[in-house]
């Protein structure tokens, strides 16, 4: 069996990555999505909330499943014998700052680093943009699931 992980922090979580994540669970026979958890890190909206909004757009992905990890991502693939972590690519910045924690992830973990490029539609689409988007009340409903909509707005929207 073939397993994955893919990580991020989703905070929140956008459209473009159930887009990433529909594209990695297509390369595995298991995907474990992990919500990384950062200690020197603050978010706007806490763990469980991200957790339960996670699990709600990504309930249609048969092979994938939602856990926290508060550690190295390599340990996690080492802990559940992930043989490939998948990342997504949006931009030139996205590659190069992957491709600099392929080779850190290399020194920890033999398994490989798979890129899928994110949808078209989505590839302006970050976390970072909700959140700014949000800060000044405007309207991100087009970026992040429909589902996830009602949650993320009451955690982001002063």
């Amino acid at each position: 069996m073939r397993i994955g992980v893919y990580a991020g922090s989703f905070c929140p979580v956008t459209k473009g990555h159930v887009d990433a994540i529909e594209k990695a669970s297509k390369l595995v026979d298991k995907l474990y999505v992990v919500i990384g958890i950062n200690v020197n890190k603050s978010y706007a909206i806490p763990l469980d909330a991200r957790t339960e909004s996670l699990k709600r757009a990504i309930k249609h992905i048969n092979n994938a499943v939602v856990e926290t990890y508060d550690g190295l991502m390599t340990d996690y693939c080492k802990s559940v014998n992930a043989s490939v972590m998948i990342k997504s690519i949006r931009n030139a910045l996205d590659l190069q700052s992957v491709i600099d924690l392929c080779d850190v992830n290399a020194s920890f973990w033999n398994g490989e680093t798979v890129f899928v490029v994110g949808g078209k539609e989505y590839r302006h689409v970050s976390s970072s943009l909700v959140r700014e988007l949000a800060e000044f009340n405007r309207d991100f409903k087009e970026y992040v699931p429909e589902c996830c909509y009602d949650e993320i707005y009451k955690y982001l929207v002063k």
